[in-house]
């Protein structure tokens, strides 16, 4: 299984090719003139490991986090060793761990084993450790070569599905970083399905967003799709996957960097990131707020933020609110979050600067109806006083602070 980049065909969303001998299924992304194949299957551990041998690397770099080494990764670099020698590095697993620290510590590792401009970085896990291992391969010799492995749903339908590539600082999520496009995805469906119900309801919420923010056609079948629950097998993953990259792979090829019509895909993210960061941390147990947790509820302050300016209808919120109830996310995950803290995470969102504002308004992707977004010849970006997003964050919290559902993170 040849995983180098081919020269694409006629340009599709996501290209499908002839039945792998495995049974496999193979699907493509177009970033920048480069084609990336998707490869997607169910326990194809050992076709992970060959198709990573046909790389022809001398040295391979497997990122990881502690957790996902003992379930995955550390396997998988078993395998690569019988290829070419093969380093692990993995972080603690959190959103904390995504920083420069932890960046800088892997590059002085990944240097002292001996990498070349031959070497493969593989990432194998969630996002985080997915940006960390992108930002390694990206700067590593001006770029060595990358191959994403997701082990969670919103790695899959998300993170690694982009040439974007950051770790975070103190003040903001995603703020250091650059564009490096990826060799090629592998997903092994039956690895994703084993996530808790947690991370699976998690990664379901950026195919949500792209169906309110972008395609509202795919809201039938996600409606069928969606349970709180969260028993999905690998089929449904496999289904909500293709979801994801049907819009994904669209606006990748027509807005590489996404900074125009890519920009969509940031719907939720200015409050979500926000909440993400002030969740970090709060306790033992692995109880911070998941990214997709943290984009579900800032969409539902966009929408909230839209709805107060007379801009989204009743409608269009109570859509929402349908959706991110059926993923089965609750605004009591918001419990123990400052709204001071948001707010000041929220003032150092990483797409300041693409559109001019004072110094009282926030840049937000705005709906003015379901899959009718704001404000297309200005990136999408709408300027919103920073009073209506303080509203519609302290409404949150408060809202958050006093459910009695019981859906919180325990």
């Amino acid at each position: 299984m040849d995983l180098q980049a081919r020269e694409p065909a006629a340009a599709a969303d996501a290209t499908a090719a002839p039945p792998l001998p495995s049974g496999l299924r193979e699907r493509s992304f177009d970033i920048a003139g480069k084609r990336v194949r998707v490869v997607l299957g169910e326990h194809i551990e050992a076709e992970m490991a060959a198709a990573l041998a046909e790389l022809d690397a001398d040295r391979f770099v497997v990122v990881t986090d502690a957790r996902v080494a003992e379930l995955a990764a550390g396997a998988l670099a078993e395998r690569l060793e019988r290829t070419a020698p093969t380093l692990l590095l993995s972080h603690p697993p959190g959103e904390e761990f995504k920083n420069l620290a932890t960046l800088s510590r892997f590059v002085d590792l990944a240097l002292d084993f001996g990498v070349t401009r031959r070497s493969v970085v593989v990432a194998v896990g969630g996002g985080i450790p997915g940006n960390i291992a992108g930002v390694l391969a990206g700067l590593l010799f001006r770029g060595l070569r990358l191959v994403h492995v997701p082990t969670t749903v919103i790695a899959a339908c998300d993170s690694v599905l982009s040439v974007k590539q950051a770790v975070n600082t103190g003040h903001a999520k995603n703020t250091v970083g650059l564009y490096h496009i990826p060799e090629a995805v592998l997903v092994d469906l039956a690895v994703v399905a084993n996530g808790s119900p947690r991370d699976l309801r998690s990664g379901t919420c950026e195919t949500v967003k792209n169906a309110l923010a972008i395609e509202p056609a795919q809201i039938p079948r996600l409606r069928r799709l969606l349970r709180r629950e969260a028993d999905y097998s690998p089929a449904d993953l496999g289904e909500i996957f293709e979801l994801s990259l049907a819009v994904k792979g669209r606006l990748l090829r027509e807005d590489p960097y996404e900074k125009h019509a890519g920009v969509l895909l940031e719907y939720g993210h200015t409050v979500g990131h926000a909440l993400e960061l002030a969740g970090a941390g709060r306790g033992p147990g692995g109880d911070m707020i998941r990214h997709g947790e943290a984009v579900a509820l800032g969409m539902t302050a966009a929408a909230d933020v839209a709805h107060r300016a007379g801009l989204l209808d009743a409608e269009g919120l109570a859509v929402h609110e349908e959706l991110i109830g059926r993923i089965g996310i609750c605004r009591c995950l918001t419990v123990g979050i400052a709204p001071e803290t948001v707010l000041h995470h929220i003032a150092y969102d990483n797409k300041r600067g693409y559109r001019s504002c004072d110094g009282s308004e926030v840049t937000m992707v705005l709906l003015r109806a379901v899959g009718a977004p704001l404000n297309a010849e200005q990136r999408y970006l709408t300027p919103v006083p920073q009073a209506l997003v303080a509203a519609a964050v302290h409404d949150l919290l408060r809202r958050g602070k006093e459910c009695t559902a019981g859906h919180g993170p325990s």
